[in-house]
């Protein structure tokens, strides 16, 4: 099948992952990445001032969801699951990183966009054009005044130059040795971006550092930044859910067998590789979930961790039987409170809606006493089911809460968790997908106001009803309910209903649950307008 889509996305970078330091996947994860490519573009930045847009998501929320600390951690060379993350701000002062945050008007569209200048290396004045884009992905669209492409998928090398003939030798070097070669011009000069999906051959490093001796040219490059590199040329099975339907030809085909039939395409991985890089993404999950339940969590917003006394409640206290979802709001409300205090999560897909998977896979899996070796194997395939279903909404949405509200969050969540849940019922693809559409019907305009800006209220107890909502879609479906309305035309739903909903119901800290009485006097305590 042809590419029809500008780029494929990957289950292990666009869905279940990154692993991150909490809060949020968009606004804390996303920044670390984008600090960290500049700092790699830059070659380390001794000054930066990041601007955010007046208009957009950042403003209200940079404190409370740790978008500071995102971007400081990355210009000082941090991942997004760097230990020291949520620490680099202080980081900052020891290493003798000078910073400053500033709002500006800024025309470009997506609400997570930022302008960062900093001092690099040589002490020059650099300019980044940036965009958080959602679950911890992001995208460079300009450097220096030029137009350019980043997105941490490939090895990228850029030289700026005013003289033409320099960079004409060499893009001839570099064609000539498969990567990509773009020019742009301006009136200082002109910008030659050479992409490559391999490192770069010595040759054209060789000519790269020539170059670099020369004062009047300058030399950036970047390696990847993403789990799974990025090729030029796929040959992808399908992108849609109804084009994997098709592809099975009405076999009963399981959902994990087409998801290992995407990611082997889109990554050029061995099954076994794609199952032991899962097997490790649900070892995280499960960490998190244990550390949330058993480790005294610091109060670093308003809310109190809870996880811990539930946990001990679930055999203590009178509590309605809803079954593995006694134990998966214990898992749920655990690892989001392990995100908000700033432990090490996975987004999946986002920060905001981290405990939702874990809730439905982890206690649905344990219910079936299967032995560890296959219950490992039965838990990396329901993940890499709910990757596929992210898969599809990714290519024809956004898990971008700024852009679509909580049903892109909350609601991709439970939507991939119900797909999940088909899958570790023995249910086909088909039900897996029925599942799935069902459980995002069910939230279809669901809004994002966290409270004081923070990944707190309602997002703690909005995972734990997105999980029940998930296991209760998945039983639906399976009893025979058909929910009528394909999985692809209610993600496509999703996407009309988020742009109609208002600003202020998505993610900017300025409507809903974040207006009433109780939540502005919670801000003003904590000193985070």
């Amino acid at each position: 099948m042809g590419n029809a889509f500008p780029e494929p996305v990957s289950i292990f970078n666009d869905v279940i992952g990154p692993v991150m330091t909490g809060p949020s996947s968009s606004h804390t994860a996303g920044p670390a990445r984008i600090g960290r490519a500049v700092h790699g573009l830059a070659g380390g930045v001794s000054r930066a001032v990041i601007h955010f847009k007046k208009d957009g998501a950042y403003p209200g929320t940079y404190r409370g969801q740790g978008t500071d600390k995102g971007f400081i951690g990355g210009l000082l060379g941090f991942g997004p699951e760097h230990e020291l993350l949520g620490a680099s701000l202080q980081e900052a002062g020891r290493r003798g990183l000078e910073f400053a945050f500033e709002i500006e008007d800024n025309p470009h569209p997506h609400p997570n966009t930022a302008r960062i200048v900093v001092t690099d290396a040589r002490g020059s004045e650099r300019e980044f054009l940036t965009e958080s884009t959602g679950g911890g992905m992001f995208r460079i669209f300009a450097m220096d005044g030029f137009p350019v492409s980043v997105t941490g998928e490939y090895w990228e090398l850029f030289i700026q130059s005013p003289r033409s003939e320099v960079l004409e030798d060499v893009a001839e070097t570099a064609l000539a040795l498969g990567c990509r070669v773009e020019r742009r011009d301006g009136s200082s000069g002109s910008l030659l971006q050479i992409t490559g999906q391999a490192p770069f051959a010595p040759d054209l490093l060789h000519v790269a550092e020539t170059l670099r001796k020369d004062e009047s040219c300058r030399i950036s490059r970047l390696d990847p930044l993403l789990p799974v590199p990025g090729r030029f040329c796929y040959d992808m099975p399908f992108f849609t859910a109804g084009e994997a339907l098709k592809s099975c030809k009405g076999a009963a085909v399981s959902a994990a067998e087409l998801a290992f039939a995407y990611e082997k395409a889109r990554s050029g991985d061995s099954h076994a590789a794609i199952l032991s890089r899962m097997t490790d993404v649900v070892r995280v999950m499960r960490q998190a979930a244990a550390m949330g339940m058993e480790k005294e969590l610091p109060v670093t917003g308003f809310l109190k961790p809870k996880a811990a006394q539930m946990a001990r409640a679930v055999s203590e206290v009178r509590l309605a039987d809803l079954g593995i979802m006694n134990r998966g709001m214990v898992i749920a409300t655990a690892i989001m409170e392990y995100n908000s205090s700033g432990g090490i999560v996975v987004a999946a897909p986002t920060a905001g809606s981290c405990g939702i998977l874990p809730a439905v896979v982890l206690s649905l899996a344990e219910s079936l006493a299967l032995s560890p070796d296959t219950l490992a194997e039965a838990e990396a395939e329901a993940m890499l089911v709910a990757g596929l279903v992210g898969v599809f909404i990714a290519h024809q949405a956004t898990f971008a809460a700024e852009v679509c509200a909580c049903q892109a969050e909350v609601g991709a969540a439970s939507a991939m968790a119900a797909a999940a849940a088909v899958q570790l019922l023995g249910g086909t693809a088909e039900q897996a997908f029925a599942a799935a559409g069902l459980a995002l019907q069910n939230l279809l305009g669901l809004i994002c106001d966290p409270v004081a800006g923070l990944v707190e209220i309602p997002c703690v107890n909005r995972n734990t009803m997105g999980a029940a909502n998930a296991v209760a879609s998945a039983n639906m479906v399976m009893a025979g309910f058909d929910p009528v309305i394909p999985l692809d035309e209610v993600i496509g739903t999703m996407l009309r209903v988020g742009k109609m909903l208002p600003g202020e119901f998505r993610c900017t800290n300025l409507g809903g649950l974040c207006t009433t009485p109780t939540a502005i006097g919670i801000r003003e305590s904590l000193d985070l307008r």
